[in-house]
């Protein structure tokens, strides 16, 4: 079995890198430094891998990557989809062309047709390019919304959607070591199709972008009514698709965020470009005060992620939440829908760990709606196994949206359209989003989510879990433990890492709470970076002051967020 040290000796032979070549030859005296280097492989997490960049399998870099889209391209030959081809995305991050290109031509190498999109573009065109060529895979290099020393690599099927297990399982297998691919095992770049961006953004608004559209009584959407908009895409690669949607869709063009509008890797003043991450939005906010606006529009790096931020009617500023933009998205979308659904049936999917009030919209709109596993491979599986049924909406809290079935993932330019359409619907009411989220409320229920993360060694977060399993709260914030269901179980509804608790109502003689409350706590090790995830909601079904009910709620969550966060804490 080869170690750790004869790995990095057969890395640096063939490394086309200089600086991953530099570092090894700087560092390769230090045994953690190698162990923690080539002691390991990156894997499959919920949305492909994930590493910061630099030499070893246990980083990103472009043998990594070179090494995966050689399984990759097995896995398609064995599965008789080589002939469908490929195609290559990458984002504006510093060294993702050359991984890209790098995996488009050993692809090419192994003859599978692959096509390269010739600029940083986002995640969604990818995903669209798949399915607009009927290709086998589709293979995108992309951190998303991770620090910029990250980088990442995102792998599609030819059902469109991103890999799922086993396949992911039988792409890793064939992540083989023992025989290092060098530059003489990829193909010349001509022999590699390059695929024009501006046709490739075309092409993708053609398919995603609805027109005309018409509200839920059926009246057109008069884009006169949308107000104005700054939108921000983070130093990422979403601003020319979202101004070319936008022209498209007749919507009145967006105030950029200018210093943050053309795409730029290493995200000066982002340091963790996430638009869930306190303080990412505030330039975007400031801008918007400036210009008397009142919404802002965000996309993550990668623009499949949508962030939302509004002015209240006393002037503050409110962030969406990734649940309450689901809610307002889910019961637009169903609106558009109803019209043409002509005795069809409507289908919806949310993660688990997403609140239920889109679930509860939907149950009361006749909308048949799927849980699943966190992760869009898995909610847009219900899309793919229910052929016959109209798609209406997908989500997950950390502001993924699929707002149409043109792409198989989370989109955040189309939902960015889909919501600019629902704002200028609802100005014309009269009210805003936050106006809707309480009539909402009024029909469903009020549901209040909220979400906290602890950063920590992988090994810490697994060891938690396993103390959380054996020795599990029996209270948390004077609330009852009454039901624990951990998703390991043979029992559990579907096989996740994932401990859920939900705490008891209280007793009509307590009068210190409210006895119609629920609430449910999920938590699990995230899939994509080092940090575990409590997600929270409280729900109070028949609220008499729904905004003061909506306050009691959420200092609730934030006190139980408070006593769970204690779990993982180091002992």
């Amino acid at each position: 079995m080869t170690t750790p040290a004869e790995l990095l000796d057969s890395w640096l032979e063939i490394d086309p890198d200089p600086a991953t070549r530099q570092a090894i030859e700087a560092e390769r005296h230090r045994s953690e430094w190698v162990q923690a280097q080539f002691g390991s492989v990156l894997r499959f997490g919920t949305a492909g891998m994930r590493a910061p960049t630099g030499p070893g399998p246990a980083r990103m870099n472009r043998v990594v990557v070179r090494i995966a889209a050689r399984a990759v391209g097995a896995e398609l030959i064995a599965a008789d989809f080589g002939s469908r081809g490929a195609v290559v995305g990458f984002d504006a991050r510093p060294g993702s062309a050359d991984m890209a290109f790098d995996a488009a031509r050993l692809l090419a190498a192994m003859g599978i047709p692959t096509a390269i999109i010739d600029g940083p573009a986002p995640t969604p065109l990818l995903a669209r390019q798949l399915l607009a060529r009927s290709a086998g895979a589709a293979l995108m290099v992309t951190a998303s919304h991770n620090p910029s020393d990250d980088n990442g690599l995102k792998v599609y099927w030819a059902d469109g959607t991103q890999i799922r297990p086993p396949l992911d399982q039988r792409i890793e297998a064939r992540m083989d070591l023992s025989s290092l691919p060098a530059d003489g095992d990829l193909a010349a770049r001509h022999e590699v199709e390059s695929l024009d961006v501006r046709s490739v953004i075309a092409e993708y608004v053609g398919a995603a972008v609805r027109r005309p559209v018409f509200d839920a009584q059926g009246q057109p959407v008069d884009p006169n009514d949308v107000p104005p908009i700054v939108y921000t895409a983070m130093c990422g690669v979403g601003s020319q698709t979202l101004g070319h949607a936008f022209a498209t869709a007749g919507l009145p063009p967006p105030i950029y965020v200018e210093h943050q509008r053309q795409p730029d890797g290493t995200f000066p003043g982002l340091p963790f470009p996430n638009p869930e991450e306190p303080g990412t939005l505030d330039d975007a906010m400031a801008l918007a005060t400036d210009h008397d606006v009142d919404l802002v529009l965000a996309n993550d790096p990668d623009a499949d992620r949508l962030a939302v931020a509004v002015r209240d009617r006393d002037g503050a500023w409110h962030r969406l939440s990734g649940d309450e933009l689901g809610v307002l998205l889910c019961d637009w979308l169903i609106g558009l829908h109803d019209r043409g659904r002509a005795g069809k049936t409507l289908i919806s999917a949310s993660s688990v760990v997403s609140g239920r009030m889109v679930e509860a919209l939907c149950a009361a709109r006749g909308v048949a709606h799927h849980r699943t596993l966190t992760g869009f491979k898995w909610i847009m599986e219900p899309r793919l196994t229910h052929p016959g049924a109209r798609w209406v909406f997908g989500y997950e809290e950390a502001l993924g949206y699929s707002v149409t079935d043109a792409v198989l993932d989370k989109d955040g330019i189309a939902a960015a359209v889909e919501f600019a359409r629902l704002a200028g619907a609802l100005a014309a009411r009269g009210i805003g989003p936050l106006e809707r989220l309480d009539e909402l409320a009024t029909e469903v229920g009020l549901h209040v989510t909220g979400a906290a993360s602890i950063r920590a060694d992988t090994e810490d977060i697994a060891a938690a879990m396993a103390s959380l399993r054996a020795d599990p709260p029996r209270t948390i914030a004077e609330y009852p433990v009454t039901r624990i269901t951990d998703w390991l179980d043979p029992g559990a509804p579907l096989p996740a890492d994932l401990v859920e608790l939900e705490l008891a109502r209280a007793t009509a003689g307590n009068s210190s709470h409210d006895p119609e409350t629920q609430v449910r706590i999920c938590i699990r090790p995230s899939g994509t970076e080092p940090k575990a995830k409590i997600y929270l909601e409280a729900v109070s079904p028949n609220p008499d002051d729904i905004r003061a009910e909506r306050l009691r709620l959420q200092t609730l969550l934030d006190t139980i967020a408070g006593e769970v966060s204690v779990l993982f804490e180091p002992a």
